[in-house]
């Protein structure tokens, strides 16, 4: 992330939250088929980290973020501050009482928790 000169911002969610099935009373497909998808406004930790070239500071941002919020899910997000989009995200923490996790080699294409 940091090495392709993108902003690091931390974003968490609530479990409840963090995952949509449906897009609510608009209709719109949200499939990620169909080049829509939900799931993208999580609640921002802090502001983005400009200017950050250490990867221990967005670690200790991780960690922070953590202790204050042990039950919900914690992603990384990449952002291109030139094309001003979203490059890359992953997700840092999932909280101890999740249960969609399923290892790779348990896991089925079609599978939905």
């Amino acid at each position: 992330l940091l090495n392709n000169g993108w902003t690091p911002c931390i974003e968490f969610e609530s479990a409840e939250k963090a995952y949509c099935d449906s897009h609510g009373w608009t209709g719109i497909d949200y499939n990620v088929n169909a080049g829509y998808y939900d799931n993208r406004y999580w609640v921002m930790w802090k502001l983005p980290m400009y200017g950050c070239t250490n990867p221990e500071e967005v670690l200790q941002e991780v960690r922070a973020c953590t202790r204050a919020f042990p039950e919900c899910f914690i992603r990384v997000a990449g952002f291109d501050n030139i094309k001003q989009v979203q490059c890359s995200s992953f997700l840092a923490h999932r909280p101890t009482n999740d249960r969609t996790f399923a290892a790779v080699n348990a896991r089925q294409a079609g599978d939905s928790p």
